[in-house]
């Protein structure tokens, strides 16, 4: 029997209206949820309509991640076309190693690059979409590393101690990319944070000075360009400025934070990003990708080869295709066109219409935090500069505040009406409200804190 998947794609668009409707989940514990959906494997073939069954069910336990109360995670909501792309993607079903195989996604991917590099400000730029953000930030090491000392690829560290300094508040990738690369994590230097959570300029010179006299190799500083929890943005063209003194790599975890090249309004926050070596930027995230969607842009054309090409690849690069194969510039081999989701979004929507999203999700976090300072039991914590709002709800009585935020988050989950995620910083445990959701209107807002005050 051939298979019909009209009643499957019926099944995802209804669980997409659903969306703004139901609640954002069920709230199930773990034993819960394994009693109320089977996810065993038989030995049997089954039938399609079980497993239009076994949809469904999935369906129904699923965190409605494009709910326009979802808060958790720095992404959220949907974008048809870009939905369109991925079922394009799977059901073409190339990969992104070579020319040959993937034509029209290699086209489309290379101009994908091109024109998020000169949104930076890059010119004479190269590029390739990754497996995340993660991957990005470990791969702009791997380049840093090889471009401080290229004999590294052959020889490996030797005995040299690399040192990469990051904000305190930088991304744990960043660590694990140090511990991936054999450098360890206590060669990754914390640079404090001022008052606005920007990585302090005149730490990080002192850091380096001090790094020098252990006998270390310093050979790279990231700057955050949108720290997870505060949503702050290092200060990029001060930063510079400093790795350009010792001649380090300046590479700019834009994870979060890229999308404000996007718009004109907002796009000085990454003042400087030009100067940069490199830069990843998660198009999954306020610009509304299913995941992954993910870039790493490198400023000088060339980089990525001269570090990640490798021997013994006659097999699947040609020699005469090969400046046209994406596989020899990356840590990939095997990949999928994640590039397609992004690229039709963009031919739907095009620059106008994208400047006005990240312009929406400005206005949609200054309301939520004006709602914020005008009610007496709600706190700010910190200054917002970006979309993460971090704030507290007060308690009525003598209860400890931070212990009453992780018991009022407890009572938002089991009610299931909305998700939103929490943080503890500088010993502080606070609410941290995300706004990056395209089905999110100012009355989702309200209604958020009003049932969050109405638990309190």
């Amino acid at each position: 029997m051939k298979e019909d998947f009209s009643n499957i794609l019926q099944s995802l668009d209804n669980f997409l209206q659903a969306g703004a409707v139901d609640p954002v989940y069920k709230a199930l514990d773990a034993k819960s949820l394994k009693q109320q959906f089977n996810a065993d494997l038989q030995q049997e073939e089954r039938s399609w309509n079980e497993l239009e069954t076994d949809i469904q069910h999935y369906l129904e336990n699923a965190v409605k991640t494009s709910h326009p109360l979802y808060f958790n995670q720095l992404w959220g909501g949907h974008q048809p076309a870009a939905i369109a792309g991925e079922l394009v993607a799977a059901v073409a079903n190339t990969s992104m190693y070579t020319h040959e195989v993937a034509p029209v996604a290699t086209l489309i991917e290379k101009t994908l690059i091109k024109k998020m590099g000169t949104l930076a400000g890059f010119k004479d730029h190269e590029g390739q979409f990754t497996t995340g953000g993660s991957n990005g930030n470990l791969m702009a090491m791997v380049m840093a590393r090889y471009h401080k000392n290229p004999q590294v690829k052959t020889k490996g560290p030797e005995d040299t101690r690399y040192a990469v300094f990051v904000s305190e508040q930088a991304h744990y990738s960043i660590d694990k990319a140090a511990h991936i690369l054999g450098m360890g994590t206590d060669l990754v230097w914390k640079i404090p944070v001022d008052a606005l959570g920007k990585m302090d300029v005149e730490r990080l010179q002192n850091a380096i000075e001090q790094s020098l006299e252990k006998g270390q190799t310093p050979f790279m500083v990231v700057a955050t360009a949108g720290t997870t929890v505060r949503g702050a943005f290092d200060p990029i063209e001060a930063i510079h400025g400093v790795a350009a003194q010792y001649g380090l790599w300046l590479h700019v975890d834009g994870a979060w934070g890229a999308s404000v090249l996007l718009s004109d309004q907002h796009r000085d926050l990454m003042k400087g990003i030009e100067k940069a070596d490199s830069l990843v930027w998660d198009a999954h995230k306020m610009m509304g990708m299913p995941l992954m969607c993910s870039a790493l842009i490198v400023r000088e054309a060339g980089k990525m080869h001269e570090a990640f090409s490798t021997a013994g690849t006659e097999y699947i690069f040609h020699e005469q295709g090969e400046m046209d194969d994406l596989g020899p510039s990356t840590m990939h081999c095997g990949r999928r066109a994640d590039s397609l989701k992004l690229w039709f979004a963009w031919r739907k929507l095009g620059d106008k219409a994208w400047a006005k999203f990240i312009d929406s999700y400005f206005d949609l976090a200054e309301y939520a935090e004006n709602f914020i300072q005008s009610h007496h039991q709600l706190k700010l914590v910190y200054s917002r500069e970006y979309t993460n709002i971090c704030f507290q709800v007060l308690p009525k009585d003598d209860q400890d505040v931070d212990v009453f935020q992780k018991k009022l988050r407890e009572k938002l989950m089991k009610s299931g009406k909305s998700m939103v995620n929490f943080a503890i910083l500088d010993d502080k445990a606070f609410f941290r409200l995300v706004i990056c959701n395209n089905q999110t209107k100012k009355e989702d807002i309200e209604s958020f804190f009003v049932f969050l005050l109405s638990l309190s």
